[in-house]
């Protein structure tokens, strides 16, 4: 077996989800806790609140985030874009400690705020069920999509325009969250003007090609 620390990081997440191992969620730890408890740290300090047990709980949230679903969405963003995983953690770490915060400002103010971050933050859940139809048509779909994506896109910034795509429409992030992530290197009008170019872009193709790229 290969060690833990030698695995891709899509090995280790898939490692971590299908058993109960402790050295594979240790190395899991090894890899992302600096990134996880730096953003919370830096988030808090934003918030003007920091004590230390409000950051190792926002930490631990954070690792209970992105094991849901044993670690589904981590697992898919890893297998499609291993080279932003950093910045994906980096960015659920800081949406949880955004969410914590909105949370204890909105019981001030009557509640009205939770709504309104789960809707802008949470990816939404998908209705279909793994291997029913409507699951296998979506899957084809995103294929199809992949491909045209790819035509869509070109030269040094192909990766990173990719990933800023799959990041919004399979990750469920928002512009502003993305434009956060210190590997995109665009500001949020940026982030949102590649989206509707890329969108507009597939979305020809498609039409022209009777969806098939």
């Amino acid at each position: 077996m290969i060690p833990y620390s030698s695995m891709a990081v899509e090995e280790l997440i898939r490692a971590c989800a299908e058993s109960s191992d402790s050295a594979a969620w240790e190395e899991f730890i090894a890899r992302f806790h600096h990134d996880i408890s730096l953003s919370i740290i830096r988030t808090t300090r934003r918030w003007g609140f920091s004590p230390q047990e409000v950051v190792d709980d926002l930490v631990q949230d954070t690792y209970l985030k992105l094991c849901a679903d044993k670690c589904r969405l981590l697992y898919e963003f890893a297998i499609t874009h291993r080279e932003a995983i950093n910045g994906y953690v980096k960015t659920v770490a800081i949406n949880v400690a955004h969410d914590y915060f909105k949370s204890q400002k909105s019981h001030k103010r009557g509640g009205r705020l939770v709504v309104q971050a789960d809707e802008e933050l949470e990816p939404k859940a998908r209705p279909d069920s793994l291997g029913g139809q409507d699951a296998m048509e979506r899957e084809i779909l995103l294929h199809q999509i992949n491909d045209c994506l790819q035509s869509c896109t070109e030269g040094p910034s192909q990766v990173r325009d990719r990933t800023v795509f799959w990041l919004h429409y399979r990750q469920g992030l928002t512009a502003k969250e993305i434009a956060a992530m210190p590997t995109t290197g665009l500001t949020v009008k940026g982030v949102e003007s590649m989206i509707l170019r890329l969108k507009r872009c597939i979305t020809e193709q498609m039409l022209h090609s009777g969806q098939s790229c």
